[in-house]
């Protein structure tokens, strides 16, 4: 019986040409539930249910068609082409990140804020490296007065301090990257961005500051440090 019911329902989906259309809500309905408890793997899923009613539509016009109500299919095909492409920009340019938003902080971890006053020697005397945050949130910048002996550059990696996540693993070398030329100089400053999460939902992160020799050898890490830190929002 119940068999028999599963198989009126998908039968009325593909017949009954409105269906698929209204059915776009439960995937927009699903959307809504992983933006109000900030789920990405939610929002995932809610794409999922779209592109697989993108389908459904796309086979319910050329039912219509072989039983003769074609002019159907044009309501079907205009909806789920304005959709699809509505749906396609917003991912494209505005995607959803909640990485940061359910994240925790631990309390038995030294952590530190980036600053956002103007840098102290206090600062730098202390550590060999600092963070600065000046600018949107998720963009960093950061010093170090460390006394290298050879040319080559410095550079950022980042991680999660809870997964040990790699962050912005794709960019964070080549945008953190401080050219060495005088090894006389005072101190170095830098830039970098986080695109993991979105402005205001902040987590930990280590932060650390690597060499890459000129002449070839083996990139070394000089030290380490603590911070909270969130995602830059395309």
């Amino acid at each position: 019986m119940n068999l028999k019911k599963v198989k009126n329902t998908i039968y009325k989906y593909f017949k009954v040409w409105w269906i698929p259309i209204a059915s776009y809500l439960i995937s927009f309905g699903v959307f809504l539930l992983g933006s109000a408890l900030k789920n990405d793997s939610i929002i995932d899923l809610s794409l999922i249910i779209f592109f697989v009613n993108i389908l459904g539509n796309l086979i319910s016009a050329i039912v219509q068609i072989i039983i003769k109500k074609w002019y159907y299919l044009i309501p079907q095909i205009l909806i789920s082409a304005f959709l699809f492409f509505y749906v396609i920009i917003i991912f494209t340019f505005s995607p959803p990140d909640y990485y940061g938003a359910n994240k925790k902080i631990p309390k038995n971890l030294e952590i530190y804020e980036p600053i956002e006053t103007e840098l102290t020697e206090t600062e730098l005397e202390k550590f060999d490296l600092v963070l600065g945050a000046y600018s949107q949130p998720g963009i960093y910048n950061y010093f170090t007065d460390y006394k290298t002996t050879e040319l080559g550059s410095f550079y950022i990696k980042a991680f999660e301090v809870t997964s040990n996540d790699r962050l912005s693993e794709e960019r964070m070398k080549v945008r953190s990257k401080i050219k060495v030329i005088n090894i006389d100089q005072k101190f170095y400053k830098g830039e970098f961005t986080i695109y993991e999460g979105s402005w205001g939902d902040k987590y930990g992160a280590r932060i650390e500051l690597w060499f890459e020799p000129l002449n070839g050898n083996k990139d070394f890490k000089i030290t380490e440090r603590n911070y909270v830190v969130e995602g830059w929002m395309r």
